[in-house]
């Protein structure tokens, strides 16, 4: 059955709708705003969208954004009558049909019962036309609430290992303020998240503001400065995650240490946090509150905690932080300071510059038990199990 959604407004034209629509065995549903209502389309195969005249938005810049990103779905502008309406502007926008408030109860009716067949008809023939799938990317967060914990090392150089592997990696950088994920590659980026969120809210184009790598490797860039920071919010992080999901195989995030709105919102759009820690008892606190925060998100079942730069420290091993954090380490990356040094300075993920190091080796592996690309049809969820420590540690 094809869903109808309006944006809520006016009662009186809130309330008549909803009953034209009920009577004709199909279901209103009401958004609060323009941004729900993209949600709410990116999940849909085909739909109806009702766009009354109001001042709270452009009705046919609206309808021209949802005619290109949602071609499946079929808009229907109305108007109290027809004075009001622009037709040329309502041809350009893509409008499915218009429909007058001052028509009669059969007529309304009518227009809204074709504009459900034609949603459907549209349906029909792009399946027959075999479109080119839409991918459904796995989503990594490296997460942590103290700096210099290696998340952007360990974000890199996971796209480094899949780029090898898979067709299409995405890396969105989230410290906002002082990312650099493209100086860990060595790149200078034209366009990052910042004009993208000028010039391409919805992300439609979203492909054309990602700095090219290699091996099928993009990356969203932090803004420039530290201040344009300020103008990207949940909403847009979220909107990001959603269409680069379309485009890629695995989308990998790099985060801040604060825990802000965008940050939570990469988070609750994961399939998997990879919490990054060491073993002080500063760090061990900051994890411990992370996991903690998860938890009241009702998100913990997706973290997994990453030790970095195993080595021997006295009064504290791998037993203590468990004991500490409350879970199982998934896995360890040794000490192994000049080469990670070296690749950083150079622009070049570990992976490609020392990819026989028990780091990089340790990367690969981390990589493939995250995500596998031959078994990713299977929707059956293993019990996560620690990977390989360093000698001397837990296996």
């Amino acid at each position: 059955m094809v869903k109808i959604f309006s944006i809520a407004g006016n009662d009186d034209l809130t309330s008549g709708l909803s009953r034209l629509i009920n009577e004709s065995e199909n279901k209103l549903y009401w958004v609060a705003n323009e941004a729900k209502l993209f949600e709410q389309l990116q999940s849909e195969d085909k739909s109806v969208v009702i766009l009354p005249d109001t001042t709270a938005y452009d009705v046919y810049r609206l309808c021209e954004k949802i005619s290109l990103q949602f071609p499946l779905t079929t808009p229907l502008l109305i108007f109290q009558s027809e004075e009001e309406l622009d037709m040329k502007k309502a041809l350009r926008a893509g409008a499915a049909d218009v429909i007058f408030l001052s028509s009669s109860f059969s007529k309304i009716r009518e227009d809204i019962q074709l504009a459900i067949s034609n949603s459907e008809s549209k349906s029909y023939f792009q399946s027959k036309s075999k479109p080119k799938p839409v991918k459904n990317a796995k989503v990594i967060t490296v997460a942590s609430t103290k700096g210099g914990v290696g998340k952007t090392t360990v974000a890199v150089n996971l796209a480094a290992s899949y780029g090898k592997k898979i067709a299409k990696v995405a890396v969105i950088d989230l410290d906002l303020q002082f990312g650099d994920v493209a100086m860990y590659m060595d790149l200078k980026p034209k366009r990052t998240i910042y004009d993208w969120v000028k010039e391409d809210q919805d992300g439609t184009q979203i492909e054309n503001f990602m700095t090219e790598y290699k091996n099928g490797i993009s990356v969203m860039a932090a803004p420039p400065r530290p201040e344009f920071a300020e103008v990207i919010t949940g909403d847009y992080v979220r909107k990001a995650i959603y269409a680069l999901k379309k485009l890629y195989d695995v989308v990998i995030i790099d985060t801040s240490c604060n825990m802000d709105e965008n940050v939570i919102v990469a988070l609750e759009n994961s399939d998997d946090i990879l919490v990054m820690t060491f073993l002080d008892l500063p760090t061990l606190k900051n994890s411990k509150m992370l996991l903690d925060t998860l938890g009241s998100l009702h998100i913990d079942d997706r973290a997994k905690v990453v030790l970095n730069r195993q080595m021997k420290v006295k009064g504290i091993n791998v037993d203590t932080l468990e004991k500490v954090l409350g879970r199982k380490v998934f896995t360890t990356l040794p000490a192994i300071d000049k080469p990670m040094i070296t690749a950083i300075n150079e622009g070049n993920p570990l992976n490609y510059t020392n990819p026989r190091s028990q780091v990089a080796k340790r990367l690969f592996r981390l990589a493939e038990a995250l995500y596998n690309p031959e078994s990713r049809s299977s929707k059956k969820k293993k019990k996560a199990k620690r990977i390989e420590v360093s000698a001397g540690g837990h296996v």
